[in-house]
């Protein structure tokens, strides 16, 4: 009896283990997006890659985040322009609670997705979250 307990439990670690691996391997962001640039934090991505992300400062106040431009290769030709939305984030805490920021998607080569700030200032958040789909 014993030796079966051990053997089930290896084969429920085995599993689980697999089952995480095949969940995260389809997760990915281009070699151009690095993890360390600011508003980068958490990534949860299914079935998308974002090949570079863009914090542009306003025109007016240098110290302002105007917007967050991201781009990627995958296909969103079937969804329309407003269904992306996106948090900011300092630490912990939402900078937008209640509803995020709004944003456009530009269909092309690549894609991209424009989600206009505009109140922030360029060194108040730390993570950037992006929704896309029926959001």
């Amino acid at each position: 009896m014993r030796k079966s307990r051990v053997l089930l439990a290896g084969v429920a670690v085995a599993a689980a283990a697999a089952a995480t691996s095949a969940f995260t391997a389809s997760n990915t962001f281009g070699t151009g997006v690095q993890n360390t640039v600011v508003g980068y934090g958490e990534a949860t991505v299914s079935g998308a890659n974002i090949t570079a992300i863009h914090y542009n400062r306003s025109a007016t106040d240098q110290n302002v985040l105007a917007e967050v431009v991201w781009e990627t290769d995958s296909n969103l030709s079937a969804l329309t322009a407003s269904d992306a939305k996106m948090t900011l984030k300092n630490g912990t805490t939402v900078l937008n609670t209640g509803s995020p920021y709004a944003c456009t998607i530009a269909v092309g080569t690549p894609t991209t997705i424009t989600c206009t700030v505009g109140n922030v200032a360029m060194d108040g958040f730390t993570k950037a979250g992006l929704s896309v789909g029926n959001v």
